[in-house]
């Protein structure tokens, strides 16, 4: 192959760096550059044949044709796959914008600007040899971020896609999730368990989506648990207790169809022991409404996601590695890890009363539930002024004189108020399985999260995904930017406790680090609008557009009447709108009705009569 640029030398002056790493790229012996039919060059990379060997400029015309048929004139155009520069000269010839061009290949490249005269280029945004994530950095600075990205169009050069279908399908999920990171008033239906550690979980991400601007409807079913204790209480035959249960389970999941469809939701969003059904799923599919299901679990504890994983659209955990290995195995691929979190408007520093700290305070604490370490461990600390809150502990052990309020379930609120309230929360993961620490243990529980984000100092065991969260240190060696003090083993948990109880002004530094990292990182806002970045990778128009009702499908028919225009343009970014809301808006208003306002009024007082009547 010819090394000698072919005519270039403007890519050489106006970018030196990247014509640096084209000309010394390493060589990718499968190109075989040869003269098309036409006598224009052509380029083979193994078996993929890039352009055709008869006439590469006249294909490239017909391809950049019918692509830009379907462009906007405002728009960004993406294209994907350089090859030798033919249909980004095509489309160059066609449109005028701001074109962005992507080619992972620098040997491709280099073959390019050697064969042919890429002039073409000269005011394109070249983003060669990146990777995907540096790719949509570039094409964010040239569509300018934000509402920029609904411009943003893609013009695939197939062969090239064909080469590299990994990298292509990244690129295109991440330019999506950019797309679609903006979409407001989305209709979220979020699930809760009857009852259980992720019944809270839910709902902070119930007022996560909302905060985030969405119009989130909230189906909560610990309204069912008395039933299901009534259940347990009914029979001591297990068959008859799986049956009936299984109806209040068919019963709570079919409830979820009536909700999302009454309200046109966009997303179902569910966590671990969310009732749901197969037949509730198919048919929320059938409506094009797609569901996620946060397993907010230990994969190795809680098996059930091997019957369940595959029936959501999309799943997300809070372990990865081999969990994700094992999901891939039996067919699923909309996986992603997502963290727990902390809510801050719950989980925050508090001025307690001397009654709420005589109560709820101690040099050392625990919340949570009696599993098998940690009452191994706990047992060797009952000589000290130590607390134990939660269920499952056994009052006749020696771990009895600790328990406060008989073993009693705590409230979110009384959580808050024990962990500020407490010198050393220990945070010890739980396990059924392992004495002490669990030296494989992954996950990170939401303990850590809460406790850092009121500002609480905690002592956790090691958890190898920790590192990632947090900056953690051992056995008390504090750096000026450690936010998390971990142990390894229950031996080093007694040192470490005399060690911040005898230095509480460590103890408040690294919890206040903590609680800044939790605030920037690990909030359930911020979890939930990565969950849906990601989703909305993956969909397209959310399912409530197509709606008659949605306030984009009223004001486009309005757009005729001013005043009409006007009343509905109060509504913008809230999804579909109900007569209900229209009315509750004009009454809260004072003054003069104008036209359109008295029609809506009247409107919804004709309906409420109806109501009334049982004629609807």
């Amino acid at each position: 192959m010819n090394n000698r640029p072919h005519n270039n030398i403007w890519l050489k002056n106006s970018n030196p760096e990247l014509w640096g790493r084209i000309i010394s790229a390493p060589d990718d012996p499968r190109l075989e550059l040869f003269p098309s039919k036409q006598g224009e060059p052509t380029l083979k990379v193994g078996t993929i044949q890039l352009h055709s060997r008869y006439d590469p400029v006249r294909e490239a015309e017909q391809v950049a044709g019918r692509a830009l048929d379907r462009v906007p004139g405002d728009a960004v155009l993406v294209i994907c796959g350089l090859g030798l520069g033919y249909l980004a000269q095509a489309v160059r010839r066609r449109f005028s914008g701001p074109v962005v061009v992507v080619e992972p290949e620098l040997a491709i490249v280099r073959a390019a600007v050697q064969s042919r005269n890429q002039e073409h280029l000269r005011d394109a945004t070249l983003a060669f040899g990146l990777a995907a994530d540096e790719a949509v950095d570039s094409i964010e600075k040239t569509c300018g971020g934000g509402a920029g990205w609904k411009r943003v169009r893609v013009i695939q050069h197939s062969p090239s896609v064909k080469l590299n279908p990994d990298y292509w399908t990244e690129l295109i999920r991440r330019i999506n999730a950019r797309r679609n990171a903006g979409t407001k008033g989305l209709g979220i239906l979020v699930v809760t368990p009857m009852y259980g550690g992720s019944l809270p979980v839910a709902r902070y991400c119930a007022s996560a989506f909302e905060r985030l601007g969405h119009r989130v409807e909230l189906l909560d079913n610990q309204i069912y648990d008395p039933a299901r204790r009534q259940i347990e209480a009914i029979s001591s035959n297990r068959q008859h207790r799986g049956q009936l249960t299984g109806m209040l389970t068919a019963l709570m999941a079919e409830s979820i169809t009536a909700r999302a469809l009454d309200r046109a939701v966009d997303l179902v969003f569910s966590v671990a022991q969310s009732p749901m059904t197969p037949p509730v799923l198919n048919e929320l599919r059938r409506h094009h409404i797609p569901v996620a299901f946060w397993f907010v679990e230990d994969w190795q504890l809680f098996s059930y996601w091997r019957e369940w994983a595959p029936l959501f659209d999309y799943f997300f955990t809070i372990q990865k590695g081999e969990f994700h290995q094992a999901l891939d195995r039996i067919g699923v691929k909309r996986v992603h890890y997502l963290p727990l979190a902390a809510d801050p408007e719950v989980h925050r520093p508090l001025k307690l009363t001397p009654e709420e700290l005589a109560e709820f305070g101690s040099p050392v604490s625990h919340v949570g539930a009696g599993y098998r370490n940690r009452r191994q461990v706990f047992s060797g600390l009952t000589d000290l002024d130590f607390k134990l809150w939660g269920n499952d502990w056994e009052e006749d052990s020696s771990l009895g004189m600790l328990l406060q309020r008989s073993g009693e379930r705590l409230s979110d609120e009384e959580c808050v108020k024990v962990f500020n309230a407490t010198s050393i929360n220990l945070n010890l993961h739980s396990s059924p399985f392992h004495d002490g620490v669990n030296p494989e243990g992954d996950y990170v529980n939401p303990r850590t999260f809460e406790i850092a984000a009121c500002g609480a100092f905690q002592l956790t065991d090691r958890r190898k995904l920790l590192g990632e969260l947090f900056d953690t240190a051992r056995t008390g060696n504090e750096t000026g930017s450690t936010e998390m003090v971990t142990f390894a083993h229950e031996s080093e948990l007694r040192g470490l406790i005399q060690h911040y109880l005898d230095h509480p002004d460590e103890r408040r530094r690294i919890a206040a680090r903590a609680r800044r990292r939790v605030l920037a990182e690990h909030t359930y806002e911020l979890r939930m609008a990565e969950a849906l970045d990601f989703i909305y990778s993956y969909e397209s128009t959310p399912a409530s557009r197509m709606h008659p009702d949605h306030i984009d499908n009223l004001l486009t028919d309005a757009e005729e009447d001013a005043e009409l225009t006007e009343l509905l343009g109060r509504f913008r970014d809230k999804g579909v709108v109900t007569l209900d809301d229209i009315a509750d808006d004009i009454r809260q208003r004072h003054g003069e009705l104008t036209r359109a306002e008295a029609i809506f009024i009247l409107m919804h007082e004709f309906r409420q009569w109806a109501r009334e009547k049982e004629l609807v």
